[in-house]
């Protein structure tokens, strides 16, 4: 038996810089992991067996498509059971389903003594998707390219922050489908400047996702979740391609002000940390 822990990332601004060929998007964002997580346990089994099942479709799951990945290469079928506990909402741009998946390669590779290094182990995650090579990773990092592209970064602690998910989930298809290029980019430096120094005033100046725009027109009630988050004196932005919003707080008084209003609205409200012990190592 093997248990993993998947955790949630934030992105913590995130620039979207124009569109390459494949109907891929060249972007730039600065990425963290939280202390939220999805338990999965992984035992062998005579047949692959997912508990709770997804609402969709389970072969489009990223736990399936990681196990049939390592099934090919090793040649030979590699039937697992995972019992997963789940915190993370689906779709809410927290990577949770990514998440699942960067931890099925590294469960499966103990599991069944596979002895695949972990380099490689990234590099065969990458057909999955460019985010993979980030969750099977972890810290803070930037990322660039189509999000294949690492930076490490001196690390980002964060004591107080809270994330709000409406219970739904954003197409990131959509967003990028519907979303206009803009020449100004993004100033990450000072973006970091205020988050080493936990200025709030400046974070809520310079904070910015471009995926906002096309998000809060199709849902205007995250645009009020990100204001009201302000209000509590916060540092607010949405992460990835939403729908979670999160803010970051001075101080836990704050958040625990904030925490209590937003908690008897919105069920998936968390308090969470961010650091470098959480994530894929």
């Amino acid at each position: 038996m093997i248990k993993k822990k998947a955790h949630a990332k934030l992105n913590l601004s995130l620039d979207v810089l124009g569109e390459i060929d494949g109907g891929y998007h060249e972007i730039k964002t600065l990425m963290v992991m939280t202390d939220l997580y999805d338990e999965m346990t992984f035992t062998k089994s005579n047949r692959l067996e997912i508990i709770p099942e997804f609402s969709f479709n389970y072969k489009d799951n990223l736990i399936y498509k990681a196990y049939e990945i390592l099934k090919e290469k090793v040649g030979y079928d590699l039937p697992f059971k995972v019992e997963i506990k789940k915190n993370i909402p689906i779709a809410a741009g927290l990577a949770g389903g990514t998440s699942n998946g960067a931890q099925t390669f590294y469960a499966l590779n103990e599991l069944y003594d596979l002895k695949i290094p972990k380099s490689e182990l990234i590099e065969i995650s990458k057909i999955l998707g460019a985010d993979f090579t980030y969750m099977m990773t972890g810290g803070t990092k930037i990322a660039e390219g189509i999000g294949d592209i690492l930076k490490s970064l001196r690390p980002i602690e964060l004591e107080n922050v809270l994330i709000i998910n409406p219970g739904y989930g954003v197409s990131t298809k959509e967003v990028y489908q519907k979303i206009k290029i803009e020449e100004k980019r993004i100033d990450f430096s000072n973006i970091l400047e205020g988050l080493y120094n936990l200025d709030i005033e400046k974070l809520n100046f310079y904070l910015r996702n471009k995926m906002e725009d096309v998000v809060f027109k199709m849902h205007p009630d995250l645009l009020e979740i990100k204001n009201k988050l302000r209000s509590f004196n916060s540092a607010a932005l949405m992460s990835g391609s939403g729908a979670s919003i999160f803010g970051i707080f001075q101080d836990k008084k704050s958040l625990e002000e904030a925490y209590l209003y937003f908690k008897k609205i919105y069920k998936y409200t968390y308090k969470v940390r961010v650091g470098e012990g959480f994530g894929s190592f």
